[in-house]
């Protein structure tokens, strides 16, 4: 190469970094503009389509771009970058109008499984569109440049993290150790949104550039991820291959009541993982003995029996349960994973020690199918809130949800629109019939803006039961306002109920009832006291004092069932100024 060639491919090499870094500076600043709409409730923050469109946008495109872009990029990936971006976006739109609460936690439940899984499809679509080539006019993916794109990212995203997490331990150091003279300007600056956002953007170009351009290191790199995968693979395989066995004399049982078979799934994972990080493009067996190659290969072979296993205890959970968003997402991984590993199998049946050879084609179909599937899961297609939505109330309409087990929170928040349609359904049948599961539906979808939704007030009193010895008591109507004011402040707390119960008694021999208000949930009892004091009710929080014999929740059954006596306080208080020092019995 001439020295004038050279020149030009080093100037032309500088504008696409001034290039790339100022699409990270846009980038940051797009995340800063969103971010202050959500902190100053910006009118575009009362859309959650246009939230999670914007950040599609924004954690896609220049994402790739920074990822995927060099001298020799071809025009076929900036067409896969616009195409994709799109893509996000409309499917970021799409999720935004199954969310019916757009602030926290809401917001960050539903966008962070939309996030998760569109920051996993960002980096699939760069090593499939990286490793993308034409060859005699016909596009193909080239598998040696899939697996060692993929290794590449890997190692780009570890480096690249921890030097962006360096530059800003830096920039804290920075404004703590000034901090500590006085001088709290650099506090005040690099703690803004405004610094923070263009400071981890711009990090974390440079740092993806640096490593990029230093292809000795991400080299041998690469060399030490494959040695130590292959030194891993036989210890987890041993593992497994040891597991079973003592499978065959323990039995499934001890495996499920432990919850084992997420283990067993995770054990999966790494050796699928552990197996193409040490194989990566090779098409041959690795140079060892003939005995310890028959060996590895009958460890890999028998993996289908593992996911057999944990599809099982997965098939239990869901007859038991239904089906959850998290476990619509288990089956979806247990089905890929049955995917690669059964091929695996078939591959090593049929060619023995030549199955590498078909470890590219398994690995680069299953993952543009992988790639689909995760594009659809995010799309009307395959919306698993809403699949959850109707397995739910299908098992209610079916008696094999007890209607005290209803969760009305998770179908409100986790299901969306999907979750307050199957609600709504639930109300108009059972409602009547059971009016604490009214009351928890109302306070779940309390201040819910979606058309056809009852939004009157729910009625403590209709779902309030009298306990204890004097039943008959009726409750002053100031108190059940009170209550009411309290429900309305914690609706999680009326909507997580399966009982709310109100247990009057004599407190402080003034003849005054006082009132012990139950919260009964599933796990956990809510306990509260009411009294009136200089005509007003007012309410303190019960706690019992710790006990080694019984749980609290036992504690509350015996309480509820009339087991207890009034007993009165061992130490006297302590005035100062007014203000009470008081002993606790502990």
């Amino acid at each position: 190469m001439s020295e004038n060639s050279h020149q030009d491919v080093q100037q032309n090499s500088q504008t696409q970094r001034s290039w790339l870094l100022l699409c990270a500076l846009l980038q940051a600043l797009g995340l800063l503009l969103l971010h202050q709409a959500l902190s100053f409730d910006w009118q575009i923050s009362k859309s959650p389509s246009l939230i999670l469109t914007g950040y599609a946008i924004l954690l896609t495109g220049p994402t790739l771009l920074i990822y995927g872009v060099t001298l020799t990029t071809k025009r076929h990936f900036y067409n896969i970058v616009i195409a994709f971006t799109i893509i996000a976006a409309l499917l970021g739109a799409y999720t935004g109008t199954h969310m019916l609460y757009p602030e926290y936690p809401d917001l960050l439940s539903h966008g962070f499984n939309f996030a998760a899984v569109m920051s996993l499809l960002t980096f699939k679509t760069f090593i499939f569109a990286s490793s993308t080539e034409q060859k005699n006019g016909q596009w193909e993916v080239s598998y040696s440049q899939l697996i060692g794109n993929t290794c590449r990212l890997i190692i780009t995203l570890l480096l690249a993290g921890i030097f962006t997490l360096i530059v800003w331990l830096i920039v804290v150091l920075w404004a703590e150790l000034f901090s500590t003279i006085d001088i709290d300007v650099f506090k005040d600056i690099f703690y803004e949104p405004w610094f923070v956002y263009p400071t981890l953007s711009l990090a974390h170009t440079i740092g993806v550039l640096k490593v990029r351009s230093s292809n000795k290191i991400v080299n041998t790199a690469n060399h030490l991820i494959q040695t130590l995968s292959f030194a891993l693979l036989p210890l987890l395989l041993l593992l497994s291959s040891v597991f079973l066995i003592a499978i065959a004399f323990q039995g499934l049982d001890a495996l499920w009541d432990n919850g084992g078979s997420n283990l067993v799934f995770v054990l999966t994972l790494l050796i699928l993982l552990a197996l193409n990080l040490a194989f990566q493009d090779s098409q041959t067996s690795p140079k060892i003995a003939h005995f310890a190659n028959m060996a590895l290969l009958a460890g890999i072979a028998i993996l289908p029996i593992y996911l057999a296993i944990s599809g099982y205890g997965l098939w239990l959970r869901v007859e038991q349960y239904g089906f959850s968003v998290s476990r619509l997402w288990a089956v979806f991984t247990w089905t890929f994973l049955t995917f690669y590993l059964v091929c695996y199998s078939l591959c090593i049946f049929k060619d023995k020690l030549n199955w590498l050879r078909s470890l590219g084609t398994i690995n680069t179909r299953l993952g543009l199918l992988l790639t689909v599937g995760l594009l659809l899961t995010q799309s009307p297609i395959l919306n698993f809130k809403y699949l959850s939505a109707q397995n739910q109330l299908a098992r209610i309409h079916a008696g094999l949800t007890a209607v005290e087990d209803i969760d009305v929170y998770y179908f409100a928040h986790e299901l969306g629109v999907a979750g307050t349609e199957a609600l709504i359904e639930i109300e108009a049948h059972y409602a009547q019939q059971y009016p604490q599961l009214g009351l928890r539906i109302k306070a779940a979808l309390d201040n819910t803006e979606y058309e056809g939704l009852d939004n009157k007030q729910f009625d403590i009193a209709s779902a309030l039961k009298i306990i204890g010895t004097q039943t008959e008591t009726t409750l002053p109507k100031e108190l059940l306002q009170k209550l009411q004011e309290y429900l309305s402040d914690y609706k999680a707390i009326a909507a997580n109920s399966t009982e709310l119960l109100i247990l009057p008694v004599e407190l402080n021999d003034d003849s005054q009832l006082e009132y012990v208000f139950i919260s009964k949930q599933n796990n956990y009892s809510d306990l509260s006291l009411f009294y009136l004091e200089q005509g007003q009710w007012r309410r303190r929080a019960l706690h019992f004092n710790h006990s080694d014999e019984l749980s609290d929740q036992e504690l509350v059954d015996m309480l509820i069932n009339g087991t207890f006596e009034i007993a009165p306080s061992k130490f006297k208080s302590i005035k100062v100024n007014g203000v009470r020092l008081q002993a606790f019995d502990y």
